[in-house]
């Protein structure tokens, strides 16, 4: 009698192989890069993108209050524009490049 887990434990199918990827390089050094944030570097665009994240988080506030729907497509999508907008905007803004960065 042909015992097949035998078969699948030393040659198992193509897709039960997983493959092992190399792990990434973040610098030549091989330590790991961090974002970094200046916040004296604030400015006019700075505050843009807070007033953008602080009307989309009351836009969904106040839509949610006002016609009592808190899980509607709509306001999510609206919302969703200004706060990622409002954090990009923050971040960016306020991102301070290293002297290795051209």
């Amino acid at each position: 009698m042909i015992n097949w887990s035998d078969d699948l434990r030393r040659d198992p199918p193509i897709w039960v192989q997983i493959p092992v990827l190399p792990s990434p390089k973040y610098s030549i050094k091989g330590e790991i890069n961090m974002m970094k944030i200046n916040i004296k570097k604030f400015n006019v665009f700075t505050l843009i993108s807070l007033l953008l994240l602080i009307s989309g988080i009351g836009l969904y506030i106040y839509w949610g209050v006002r016609f009592g729907v808190w899980y509607d497509i709509g306001i999510y999508s609206v919302t969703s524009v200004f706060v990622i907008s409002g954090i990009v905007g923050i971040l960016l803004s306020l991102y301070e490049k290293t002297e290795g960065q051209t």
